[in-house]
């Protein structure tokens, strides 16, 4: 059997649901109208009825649900155009720095959303309240006085949020964008008055105040450069590498999927460091921030391709120990054996450490 048709919205989602409810509000309005008028006859027109207040509050009330409605539908669109793209697949997990970034209408506008819908909603509870004879002069003297107790008495509340005021406004972040704020950093996935969420490429979620923020790092703007270390055996001819990757950065700019995504191509930067079994020759490109991942891949692949081609060999890791004591002996013990594995391995992990470089956060803002 074919399965069930999913139960349709009944909320408001777009303009001509809103137009089929007011149409059906006035209907309403106009029915009730036109049977007051039968049963109560002509003084219903009296400007000092009942009736007549009735009808100016439900008239203000119908306006104020429109306007309501379609600033909010219209906004809800507008968010919606302006959402975060999905993030290519590709990405790898464990990294960082997607380009999967909205634009700084779609940062901007829930919190304008919100805004404008409560000034709507208060304006309209003023307005009907004053119709209806209340004095709200009062109330607007007593938001001051709260206002400024408020102020007083949540001094980083006011901090927060004026902090938030300045970010937003100097444009230092939008959401979808990978951020470093000094402890934490992540993709910013919400954003509210006080305080925004990065989810951290591991999973984790924080939630940091604007306040709290003393500098802000972004690494999804404008351009990224990739640089990546590749261990040689010392008998390589350097010069060859170069022309052999000066080469191959031209080819990698008509490749079908990824050409595209070079800004500038691949090059050699020449020798960057000297171990004790290899040389260290780093090469670089550029591309838009989120496409350095899968370009890396393809970059990484076609560099083992010629390498092994042109019989360029890469360096394996040597590590000599000598432990004091035990120089020209064969016959070693357990002990002695875990002992000089030890040493190895802190020889291993401080050469792998030296190779990594500098960490990522301060490579990438090279």
């Amino acid at each position: 059997p074919a399965p069930a048709a999913a139960p349709r919205r009944r909320g408001l989602d777009s303009f001509e649901d809103l137009a089929r409810r007011t149409a059906a509000l006035i209907a309403l309005g106009v029915g009730g109208f036109v049977a007051l008028r039968l049963w109560i006859g002509p003084a219903i027109y009296d400007e000092n009825s009942v009736w007549n207040l009735v009808q100016d509050v439900a008239d203000t009330a119908l306006i104020g649900y429109v306007l309501f409605h379609a600033l909010r539908i219209w906004m809800d669109q507008k968010i919606a155009e302006e959402g975060v793209p999905e993030a290519p697949a590709e990405i790898a997990e464990g990294e960082g720095g997607g380009a999967a970034a909205a634009s700084r209408l779609g940062t901007l506008l829930p919190l304008l959303r919100a805004t404008v819908l409560f000034i709507v909603a208060a304006s309209v509870a003023l307005i009907i309240a004053a119709r209806l004879g209340v004095n709200v002069a009062p109330l607007f003297a007593g938001a001051g006085i709260v206002g400024l107790a408020i102020g007083f008495g949540a001094q980083t509340l006011v901090r927060d949020i004026l902090s938030g005021v300045f970010f937003l406004l100097d444009d230092a972040f939008r959401k979808g964008e990978y951020i470093d704020v000094g402890s934490v950093k992540g993709t910013v996935e919400k954003i509210s008055i006080r305080s925004f969420q990065l989810r951290h490429h591991l999973g984790a979620l924080h939630t940091i105040p604007f306040g709290e923020i003393q500098f802000l790092t972004n690494y999804s703007r404008d351009w990224v450069i990739m640089k990546l270390p590749l261990r040689l055996t010392y008998d390589t001819d350097v010069e060859k590498v170069r022309k052999i990757i000066k080469k191959l950065g031209q080819e990698l700019l008509e490749h079908p999927t990824e050409g595209h995504k070079f800004l500038q191509p691949l090059k050699s930067q020449g020798v960057y460091m000297m171990e004790d079994s290899a040389m260290i020759i780093r090469v670089k490109f550029m591309t838009r921030p989120g496409d350095q991942w899968t370009t890396r891949k393809l970059v990484y692949q076609r560099i083992r391709e010629v390498f092994e081609k042109e019989g360029i060999k890469f360096a394996h890791r040597e590590v000599t120990v000598r432990v004091p004591g035990l120089e020209g002996r064969r016959d070693l013990g357990e002990e002695e054996l875990r002992a000089a594995g030890a040493a190895a391995r802190v020889a291993v992990d401080a050469a792998d450490e030296l190779a990594a470089g500098p960490p990522r956060s301060l490579a990438e803002g090279r």
